[in-house]
Order: structure tokens, then C-alpha cells, then sequence
């Protein structure tokens, strides 16, 4: 009996054992924090500045994505942002060098010769061998109904066409050849070819897809290139209408899910963040900022809101102990240094007064030192490019 006895508890034992083993290999169940924001108030733009403002490309992206994407509403921007619905702005910028990036017998080199007053960095794609494919790709996840557009700006060197595409699970869904000719030039509904100077082209494809998740964008060469066939290009990009910046805002869970190993429970303030830096990291590589703020006050307050934006995304995505309320008095502070911007720039467009009265009344409340005691960031944020 007692014998009997035994085995019975150490047969219930070695089961125990072997479903704990079982329970600790099950992934772990991933709680997503809710958060709720103030509404994040901008202060008015000058009636001087506007105009400059809504055709400031690249300041128009920043703010499609601040006001789109943003985990709160955010008032008063009527005047800062460009009021078609249909134009289109930049969504995501597609690296040709990142590790995600696929390259199929084909070599992404960085071209060092200077092209006019290029600020790009321009890129040289050549044929490795005689194999009948030759691209690069970039894997993105895509929503529904949405239509994107593939730009990218290209220049024959010793080949004269390529193709641009866009597949789901290595099916080809959209596929168009581009003729680089410089005289040649074509517009479609899905495709438009665009002659700049120096035989530079801007060669766009538009694509909606059916269905939401990962999408290939790819650039390559036909069938018939041989080894050593190669183009020049540079500043691939998504682009979309910026009436569906919001539409995409909407899938930010799913989009830092599906492109990148961020564990954060604030899905929607992360890929806002992101998305922010990467537009500020353009903004200030292109420096092309209006005649009249093209000053060191106006940068060096655009910079602080970049450091404030990284260290956030940095504690976000890093930081276990950042709390709640930690992340409101962040997005306060950048709230802060944003309206901060909007006033040196209204200080520059305006010379009366009562501007200039309003513009220093505001600085005690709109510099803001950030408290680090309890919120330590822990590692440099990753290169965009590796998360988007």
C-alpha cells in the first residue's frame, strides 16, 4: 500500500513538473496600458506666417503626423496645416542601407560624386550577376483601401528602365516598367513619371491594397539586365493623401507589432513618436526653413523638441518603472517647446508690439527642464530605420 502509495505521488510530481515547464514556455500574456492625455493646445500662427508655412514640405509632414497620429486631440491648427485633403506627403521614408532592407543579387552602394545642390544622399543599385531577378525590397505593413504611392527619384547610368512593385507573399500585385529616356514622361492613373534637371526623374507608383499586412515595395531591374547594369537613385518613399494620416494612426498597434520587436504597452504614443523623429530628422537635414526663421533661435528650439520627442520614445520603449503620469508631463513639455517654435516664428513674421510683448511673456511658462530623477533613460532609441 504504502508502495502504491508512492508511485501515485510521484507520478502526480513528474506531471506537475512537466506542466510547469509546459506553462513557463507559454508566452507571456502582453497587458496593454490605456492612457488618457490632455488635449494638446497650439498657439496661433501669425496671419504673416501662414503662407510660408503651408508650403514648407517638410514641415507640413511633421505636422500631419503631429496632429493625424496623435494619441490626443490637439486644437488650433487650422492655420498651420495644409488644408488639401488630396495632396500628398511623405508617410514612410524607406532606407536603402537598413538591415531589413532585401537586396537580391544586387549592390546598394553610396554614390560620393555631387549632384547639383543635391542634400540627398544619393545611391548607386547595380546587377551582381546574370540571374534573371535583381532588387531591392522593403517589407511594410500596409492597411486596406488606403492608396500609397512609391516615389522614388531615379537616373540612368548604363541601364534605361526599372521597374517599381508591389506584392503580398511574393505574388505581384502591382508592377509597372519606367522608361529613364530624358525626354520620356508619362502620366496614369497609378503611374507618373516626372522630368527634373540633370536627367533626373521622379518615377511614382500608386497601389491600394485589399487587404491589410506586410507588402513588398521593391525597385529592380528587368529580365534582360545584365551584370554591372546599374542606375542611380535616391529618397525612396511612401506617400499617402493627408486626409488617411489619421486612418493610419488608427493601426499603430499593429504596425510596430508586425515591423519591429517593441514590447510596449503604448502601441499608439511609440509609433506617434516615431513617426515624429523621423520627420524632424528630415526637417532639419533638408534645412530648408522660410527666409525670414532661417535663424539659429528658431533650429535650436526644433532641435530641443527632437531631444524631448527621442528621450520619450527612448523611456517608452526601454524604461519599465516610466509610469503614466511620466509620459503626460513628457508630452507637456514637448507640447510646451512645440508652441515655443510657433512663437520665435511669429516673432520673426511680426514687428509690432503687442506681438513682441506676447512673445516674452510666454518664455517662463514655455522652457521647461526635464525632470530625470525617476524617469532614467536606459538605451539610445534604435535607428528608425530598424523599427519602421
Amino acid at each position: 500500500m504504502v508502495y502504491r502509495l508512492l508511485i501515485i505521488i510521484l507520478l502526480t510530481a513528474s506531471y506537475s513538473c512537466r506542466n510547469n515547464t509546459g506553462t513557463s514556455k507559454l508566452p507571456k500574456e502582453h497587458k496593454v496600458k490605456s492612457i488618457e492625455f490632455e488635449e494638446f493646445g497650439i498657439v496661433d500662427i501669425s496671419a504673416n506666417a501662414q503662407s510660408d508655412i503651408r508650403s514648407w514640405k517638410s514641415f507640413q509632414s511633421l505636422m500631419q503626423v503631429i496632429v493625424s497620429m496623435a494619441p490626443s486631440k490637439i486644437k488650433n491648427t487650422e492655420n498651420l496645416v495644409n488644408s488639401n485633403p488630396d495632396s500628398l506627403l511623405i508617410y514612410n521614408r524607406l532606407s536603402p542601407t537598413n538591415k531589413k532592407t532585401i537586396h537580391e543579387n544586387a549592390t546598394v552602394e553610396r554614390d560620393w560624386r555631387t549632384h547639383n545642390d543635391l542634400k540627398d544622399t544619393i545611391f548607386r543599385l547595380e546587377k551582381k550577376k546574370d540571374q534573371e531577378f535583381s532588387f531591392i525590397q522593403w517589407n511594410k505593413f500596409l492597411v486596406k483601401n488606403i492608396p500609397y504611392t512609391f516615389s522614388v527619384f531615379v537616373k540612368n547610368l548604363n541601364y534605361n528602365t526599372v521597374t517599381l512593385g508591389f506584392s503580398e507573399k511574393e505574388e505581384d500585385l502591382s508592377k509597372e516598367i519606367f522608361v529613364l529616356d530624358s525626354s520620356y514622361v508619362e502620366h496614369t492613373n497609378t503611374k507618373k513619371i516626372k522630368l527634373l534637371d540633370d536627367n533626373w526623374k521622379e518615377l511614382q507608383l500608386t497601389f491600394v491594397p485589399k487587404n491589410e499586412g506586410i507588402h513588398g515595395i521593391k525597385l529592380s531591374f528587368e529580365e534582360d539586365s545584365k551584370n554591372g547594369d546599374n542606375i542611380l537613385f535616391y529618397r525612396p518613399t511612401l506617400q499617402i493623401p493627408t486626409k488617411y494620416f489619421s486612418k493610419i494612426g488608427e493601426y499603430s498597434d499593429k504596425i510596430i507589432k508586425e515591423q519591429s520587436s517593441v514590447e510596449s504597452s503604448y502601441y499608439t504614443v511609440f509609433f506617434w513618436l516615431i513617426q515624429i523623429e523621423e520627420e524632424l530628422k528630415q526637417l532639419l537635414a533638408e534645412d530648408a526653413f522660410p527666409e525670414k526663421i532661417e535663424a539659429p533661435a528658431v533650429k535650436a528650439r526644433f532641435r530641443l523638441f527632437e531631444a524631448q520627442v527621442k528621450e520619450l520614445a527612448d523611456n517608452v520603449k526601454n524604461n519599465p518603472n516610466f509610469q503614466k503620469e511620466d509620459v503626460q508631463k513628457s508630452i507637456r513639455n514637448m507640447q510646451n517647446t512645440f508652441n515655443d517654435i510657433i512663437l520665435r516664428i511669429n516673432n520673426f513674421y511680426d514687428s509690432d508690439l503687442e506681438s513682441q510683448m506676447q512673445y516674452i511673456k510666454s518664455q517662463p511658462d514655455t522652457i521647461q527642464k526635464t525632470d530625470n530623477k525617476d524617469t532614467k533613460s536606459t538605451n539610445n532609441l534604435q535607428d528608425l530605420e530598424n523599427i519602421m
